[in-house]
């Protein structure tokens, strides 16, 4: 590992490579933001994705160990979803939902060490559990054939969040970034199957490119 990005790792500093990914990750996503009335317009697709594996990148190159392969991976597949539902959201949707709940899979995967079930992070993760069984009380009855995947995604992206609280060794970011994700798919759910939600795609991309940020920032960090 080049000796910069380890400082990162083990000081805390940020390197070169790594400011630069992170601007390439704001301006992205800025670009992909502010053209979402424009779309459907040519590679919009590359252009909603180099975000998120900017931050993949960033990764691989400076957090140790089995932790930052799991983000990273989860980073790649997370960026799989983004494709296939921007090529077509409606006949893709179970695809791309599938895509994300395998990043969720490695998530889950990174998070889940030195677990801690007490205090706040209990608090946190008691929170999810009865959020997920309220958005799960008034979606079942909506889903129809999407039943099986909705309730399975919804299962894992809510474990992810649990995991995120009671992993010991995971940053305050990573919660926050788990807490965006809940959030941003939540949205994507009430806004397809029970109402529409004013100013859908620009709360769903807001808090989705936050959470893959705060994900990514809280694995950097040191805790």
């Amino acid at each position: 590992m080049p000796d910069s990005c380890r400082a990162q790792s083990e000081g805390g500093k940020v390197s070169n490579t790594s400011k630069m990914l992170y601007g390439i990750f704001f301006c992205f996503a800025l670009l992909f933001i502010v053209t979402l009335n424009l779309r459907p317009f040519p590679f919009v697709h590359i252009v909603k994705v180099i975000p998120v594996y900017s931050l993949a990148v960033l990764v691989f190159l400076n957090v140790l160990g089995s932790k930052g392969k799991l983000i990273g991976i989860g980073l790649l597949f997370s960026g799989v979803g983004d494709i296939v539902l921007e090529l077509d959201r409606g006949n893709y949707f179970v695809y791309g939902l599938g895509a994300f709940l395998v990043a969720h899979l490695f998530y889950i995967a990174a998070f889940a060490k030195n677990l801690q079930i007490k205090g706040p992070r209990a608090v946190v993760a008691m929170v999810m559990i009865a959020y997920g069984l309220v958005v799960g009380f008034f979606l079942l009855p909506k889903l129809g054939d999407m039943l099986v995947p909705v309730v399975a995604y919804l299962a894992v992206i809510i474990a992810m969040g649990i995991f995120a609280a009671l992993g010991a060794s995971n940053h305050w970011l990573i919660i926050v970034g788990a807490c965006f994700f809940i959030a941003s798919d939540s949205i994507i759910a009430v806004n397809r199957f029970l109402t529409p939600v004013p100013a859908s795609s620009l709360c769903i991309m807001l808090s989705y490119y936050s959470a893959q940020f705060f994900i990514t920032t809280g694995a950097l960090k040191r805790h």
